[in-house]
């Protein structure tokens, strides 16, 4: 049992963040000319994307745009992820179906993680709705690559083992998610979504420390084999959390106006094998954190995994 003090959630009809600000829907984005003149976005030499030799020829405008095309995916692939992943796990919890590891408490708590999602994944549609209409970007309904992967991975498992499956999507998805809202936050300008992505930021703390405290709850109660098994296939879940679509991105750099060969060259960075690790392991630094704390990582069978997932060094301290 968790003390009274560490309750991340105290005090939380005052303090969550987003539900208290329903001010976070007052966009005003501009429209027409004002798109072609105004840096809505912020260009570091840090942005893969961005600073690529291919995109120097693009003007403000069409910068502009593609920036814009890429926050409209990350807020609706955050949406889908609030509602329709991380939900779900809080769902397993709130029914008290993990209760072999997790105080009754701490099912009450996932009903205020639930309630708190519930509003991100609306704020952040307005948001990305908001977006669509500024920069005339059509809406899209492809299923999203991600959400099925992990959608797979968790029918994957036994029916008696769903909801531990759903509980460590959950987990990774929580603890991962505060460092790429910061990423964002550094790559756009504009006030209002900066305001809604700091709110949601200050929620994502409290969730993160939830579930670091539900994981190490639930891996002290695994015995050795169930260990082994389910430390060996969070790599899998945390590559499926920062997969990248070649495709949607080749969209983008077409209507970017890049051609064939510069479009190639783009891609080769964004999406190939060699930077998914990397990617993967500077945008899961918290989540591995929490396992390297719970003891995760001590775990021959485990550690093996990680390594050969390029998220460790072999060296790794044991």
């Amino acid at each position: 049992m968790r003390p009274a003090d560490d309750d991340p959630f105290k005090d939380w009809i005052a303090t969550s963040a987003v539900r208290a600000k329903p001010s976070l829907t007052d966009f005003a984005l501009g429209r027409g000319e004002d798109l072609a003149s105004v840096r809505w976005f912020v260009f570091g030499a840090q942005d893969e994307l961005l600073s690529h030799p291919a995109l120097r020829p693009l003007g403000l405008a069409e910068r502009n745009r593609l920036a814009a095309a890429r926050l409209v995916h990350f807020l609706d692939d955050m949406t889908l992820t609030e509602h329709r992943i991380v939900n779900t796990a809080a769902q397993a919890i709130a029914q008290n179906l993990l209760k072999d590891f997790l105080p009754e408490p701490m099912a009450l708590d996932a009903l205020k993680l639930y309630t708190d999602e519930g509003y991100h994944a609306f704020f952040t549609a307005h948001a990305s709705r908001a977006l669509r209409q500024c920069f005339s970007l059509a809406a899209r309904d492809e299923p999203s690559l991600k959400i099925a992967a992990l959608e797979a991975w968790v029918a994957e498992a036994p029916p008696a083992q769903r909801d531990l499956a759903w509980f460590m999507v959950g987990f990774v998805g929580e603890t991962m998610i505060t460092k790429a809202i910061v990423d964002s936050m550094r790559g756009t300008a504009h006030s209002g979504l900066q305001r809604l992505l700091l709110a949601h930021l200050e929620d994502e703390w409290v969730h993160a420390r939830y579930f670091a405290q539900a994981f190490a709850l639930v891996w002290k109660g695994l015995d050795a084999p169930a260990r082994a098994h389910w430390g060996g296939q969070l790599p899998r879940v945390m590559a499926a959390f920062h997969a990248r679509d070649p495709r949607l991105h080749g969209e983008w750099l077409e209507q970017a106006g890049l051609g064939v060969a510069a479009r190639e060259r783009v891609l080769g960075r964004l999406c190939g094998g060699e930077g998914l690790a990397t990617r993967t392991r500077q945008l899961c630094a918290n989540t591995l954190q929490v396992l390297e704390r719970c003891g995760a990582l001590k775990d021959r069978a485990v550690r093996e995994r990680f390594v050969e997932a390029g998220l460790i060094d072999p060296d790794h301290h044991r």
